[in-house]
């Protein structure tokens, strides 16, 4: 199934979905309850390897991060305003996997 990455047209957040080669594309609704629209991928470019991502499974209460309790665990890390890690490249979401304590049971290093 291919992936296929939106826009939201408020927030301008990126977001990833897959759909099957028959099934209709409409488009998802953003978090922020935007519109948004497929972005356009450059032929033989692919928009899935290293860049930068937002994670709400690595998340945390925005009170978290108002008093500073998050930082102590994930030294360095980035939030947005709903406490959504803000995660650069696979590298930065590797350590921050291991700050939670996340064992990556498929890799055997």
């Amino acid at each position: 199934m291919p992936i296929f990455d939106f826009i939201c047209e408020d927030c301008a957040e990126y977001t990833e979905e897959w759909f099957r080669m028959n099934e209709e594309r409409t488009p998802p609704v953003c978090k922020c309850g935007g519109k948004t629209h497929r972005a356009w991928t450059p032929p033989g470019k692919s928009m899935t390897g290293d860049k930068e991502r937002v994670s709400s499974a690595m998340g945390v209460h925005p009170s978290q991060i108002a008093d500073g309790s998050v930082f102590k665990m994930h030294p360095g890390a980035r939030f947005n305003h709903r406490g959504d890690m803000l995660i650069a490249n696979r590298a930065e979401h590797k350590q921050r996997l291991k700050e939670r304590g996340y064992v990556n049971r498929d890799d055997y290093n």
